[in-house]
């Protein structure tokens, strides 16, 4: 026999593992005890138990769900299982949800959260005693239903004894007739004689009493046919029943129930047949009732459930319709800004650009990504409502980037006459490990609102390592604002003992210390309302403030806390009218040493290819004329032989006739798309290849790599490039190193750097130019090693003192050098010191090579 089974739903899974661990203290072994994180959880796992024909003793909900209220998932699980107990958990219910619950969940009793566990303990032992009480008083109803149906084979074992035989009977509340075996009637007690309104016993057989008694069958006018009736099949040998008989008396019907039993003696021979038989009146206009309500009921749930289909189809279709329209409004805005920012990455290097256009190319190309920052935006919010945001931790130098917001913000807080302030307590790790691009982009967001709302005086950037969760002391607070009292509550108790434990990172196998870091950005600006408080996180919603500014999209908040709580923390905000806004938010971080970043990219300028190499071929395939002369563009100054494509079938027979060893194929044009062009292509090789017309190293007739373009957001679409044979895959917009590498990877070019550089007057080193001078190039060469290695190391640092001090070591022997050094420091242009660096390491390198 299967135990019964006790359900526990909560949203939170550790106020489940704390409810299951007291209730097995409190049941142990005599019950299983179930848990399920939300309504919609619960209801499917007690559909699965009860098609495994479980028990369901009793079920413990949470008031406040998410999906479903407490109130209304227990009413539907009473419907679904009116047998089954409940038992409300909540500190926040109100005295209507309690009374729905008492109303229409068959509620045993409401428990406040939080619970006194003996309080728990003994409602639940209570409540599942009752529960099996209840069953016990069910087996022995059914076990009493039993034994009076051994009580009226005991009756006809009695019938030897006339006396004592009549006497049993008359007090029956039944009628009871007896036969003899000829069919003539033995005896009637007197409830039988008052139900057939017969005063004395007919001189009839059997064969005639539906006639006598005006027996019909139910609900027609056909008397009972003789050969049916129970007691002529009883007198057969037949038990029988049926409760199809009716009696007609004065125009009143009477719908009776009749058992009959033939009575054997030792020999096996029939003796008598008994009938018993009730007036079951009451029962059928119940039935019936019964059966009308079934009806309705079932009607009722086929129009729900049909409304539901539509609901849930209509849902679907709106779902689809926002997928497909975020897909191709972003599709076609990466279409044009992939132009903007790559003409631009082409344009700006250029020496024969001014200094002040080259500050508007930069300003452009700047413009460009903050459209795609927006675009990527509401992508991200699209992928946060879908689950499918990632983590991506990695090791960081938190100084740097709170060192690069500070320069971003600067010249803005300048132009509106604000005070801009970054505090970082001395306590604060200098290398961190988390995802450094989330906070990044919520610190952005949250400056940004700060400075948007701001008119006269300052915002401060603070941040402070913490060893335990310090929102608890914002639950007094007036001003506080968050998701709910519980959730900060319950994050800052299950991460308080944060840094006393080691932090696992699984995807790198590292174990570091962990800590807390709590950021506050605090604003003098106009403030929030009260009343806006509340909504502020959600999506799409702009304070009054906000509306009357007419900037953003009203998504920065929303994706910032899910930014935040995706790194495991949580946001609040306190906030009055005209005094300005502070908004907090606390995550788990890990620290580690300078030794484990990652080294820093070079970003050398490709000028050309190597010499002695194949005159490579790469046909550009696109539908559109500005895509096209972007990479022409890009390629063609190089010495890459380049041809165009307008489409699909155009790029199939300019691969039969011109053989490019690698295309860039767009995947949407008109005619024929890049993915059925490259299947076109993949297949024809392949052909080729086994009937023996193509050689794979024949120079002059290549296997071309194909790589597919891209401004589509969907996702699988990089896999279902390559899944029709594309080689490799790439985004719009792109960088130009994205090409090269791409191109480098597949073919095996090698490039040619540019080493040139325009030497401006070291007067003014803020007008230093961005490129490497032919002059400094020529102290390059003869710095010592160990001053590079050095300097290398400080960079990596990014300790600002020490760098000046690095570079004052060659100041009196390089002074033009050393100034271009110190110009790129104080735009702390750590890439381009590099940069240098790299240069004199390859030209020192060079140098010994032609000594050998």
């Amino acid at each position: 026999m299967k135990k019964p089974v006790i359900v526990c739903i909560d949203d939170e899974p550790d106020v489940l593992n704390s409810l299951k661990i007291e209730l097995k203290k409190a049941i142990g072994d005599r019950c299983i005890i179930e848990t399920a994180e939300g309504g919609a959880d619960a209801l499917e796992l007690l559909a699965d138990l009860q098609a495994d024909e479980y028990e369901i003793a009793l079920v413990l909900s949470d008031y406040i769900m998410p999906d479903i209220k407490g109130d209304e998932l227990l009413r539907r699980i009473h419907e679904s299982s009116p047998e089954t107990l409940t038992i409300m958990l909540t500190g926040q219910a109100d005295l209507e949800a309690l009374s729905n619950a008492i109303k229409y969940a068959k509620l045993y009793r409401y428990i406040p959260k939080p619970w006194q566990n003996e309080d728990l303990k003994l409602t639940v032992v209570e409540a599942v005693h009752s529960y099996l009480q209840d069953q016990k008083l069910t087996d022995e109803i059914h076990k009493r239903q039993e034994v009076n149906e051994e009580l009226k084979l005991v009756n006809e074992a009695l019938s030897a004894s006339e006396k004592r035989l009549s006497q049993f009977l008359e007090a029956l509340p039944v009628g009871v007739s007896v036969y003899h075996p000829d069919g003539s009637i033995a005896y009637f007690n007197q409830a039988a004689r008052d139900l057939l309104g017969a005063d004395t016993i007919p001189e009839s057989t059997a064969g005639q009493l539906a006639a006598t008694y005006q027996l019909y069958v139910a609900n027609t006018d056909e008397l009972y046919p003789p050969d049916n009736l129970p007691i002529l099949r009883a007198l057969k040998g037949e038990s029988v029943k049926v409760d199809d008989v009716e009696i007609r008396q004065d125009g009143t019907r009477i719908a009776i129930e009749i058992n009959t039993t033939p009575i054997f003696d030792a020999s096996g021979n029939i003796v008598y047949a008994i009938a018993a038989f009730q007036d079951i009146s009451d029962r059928k206009q119940a039935e019936k009732i019964l059966a009308d309500y079934h009806h309705t009921l079932e009607a009722q749930i086929d129009e729900r459930t049909e409304q539901l289909q539509q609901a849930a189809l209509a849902a679907e279709a709106a779902n689809k319709a926002k997928s497909t329209f975020l897909a191709n409004m972003s599709h076609e805005l990466r279409t044009p800004l992939n132009s903007i920012l790559g003409f631009a990455q082409i344009m700006e290097p250029s020496p024969d650009l001014t200094v002040e256009n080259r500050e508007n190319m930069r300003i452009i190309r700047r413009s460009g990504e903050h459209l795609l920052t927006l675009i990527n935006e509401v992508l991200d919010l699209s992928k946060i409502e879908a689950g499918r945001m990632t983590l991506n931790p990695k090791n960081f130098d938190i100084y740097r980037l709170l060192d690069d917001l500070q320069d971003m913000f600067q010249l803005r807080v300048h132009n509106q006459e604000l005070q801009l302030h970054f505090q970082r307590d001395a306590d604060v790790p200098q290398y961190v490990r988390t995802d450094d691009i989330k906070l990044r982009q919520v610190l952005i967001n949250l400056l940004s609102n700060a400075i948007k709302f701001t008119q006269t005086g300052e915002i401060i950037l603070r941040v402070i390592k913490l060893e335990k969760s310090g929102f608890l002391d914002l639950l007094d607070s007036s001003t506080a604002c968050f998701d709910t009292t519980r959730s900060i509550r319950e994050f800052s108790r299950t991460s308080s003992d944060f840094a006393k434990v080691e932090w696992s990172d699984e995807a790198e196998g590292s174990t570091v210390p962990g800590f807390f870091l709590l950021f506050e950005i605090e604003d003098t600006g106009v403030g929030i309302a009260p009343e806006e408080l509340g909504s502020i996180f959600n999506a799409f919603v702009q304070t009054a403030s906000g509306q009357k500014n007419q900037k953003g999209t009203g998504l920065g908040l929303k994706i910032s806390r899910q930014f935040v709580r995706l790194m495991g923390g949580e946001i609040v905000v306190e906030s009055q009218l005209e005094l300005g806004t502070t908004f907090k938010f606390e995550i788990p971080v890990g620290a580690v040493d300078a030794a484990e970043l990652p080294d820093p990219e070079l970003n050398r300028e490709v000028s050309g290819l190597e010499p002695n190499q194949p005159c490579y071929r790469i046909l550009i395939v696109d539908d559109r004329e500005d895509n096209r002369q972007l990479l022409v563009k890009m390629l063609s100054p190089l010495g890459f032989g380049v041809e165009e494509a307008t489409n699909g079938q155009e790029a199939i027979e300019m691969w039969e006739n011109w053989h490019p060893h690698l295309i860039l194929m767009d995947v949407r044009m008109p005619v024929m798309d890049g993915y059925e062009a490259t299947k076109q292509i993949k297949t024809r090789i392949k052909q080729r290849e086994q009937e023996g017309e193509m050689n794979i190293s024949d120079p002059e007739s290549p296997i071309p790599k194909i790589i597919a373009l891209t401004a589509s957001t969907i996702e699988g679409r990089q896999a279902f490039a390559l899944l029709v044979g594309c080689d490799d895959f790439i985004s719009k917009p792109f960088r130009k190193t994205d090409i090269f590498d791409a191109i480098t990877k597949h073919l095996g070019v090698r490039y040619l750097y540019s080493n040139s550089t325009d030497f401006i007057s070291i007067g003014d080193p803020n007008n230093l130019s961005d490129s490497l001078s032919n002059a400094a190039l020529a102290y390059l060469p003869i710095l010592p090693a160990e001053w590079i290695d050095n300097m290398k190391q400080v960079i990596r640092s990014a300790d600002f003192d020490l760098i000046v001090r690095t570079i004052d070591e060659i100041r009196r022997p390089h002074p033009e050098l050393a100034e271009i050094l110190q110009g790129h420091l104080d735009n702390f242009d750590y890439q381009k010191i590099l940069n240098l660096i790299a240069e004199a390491e390859e030209s020192d390198n060079a140098d010994e090579g032609g000594t050998n």
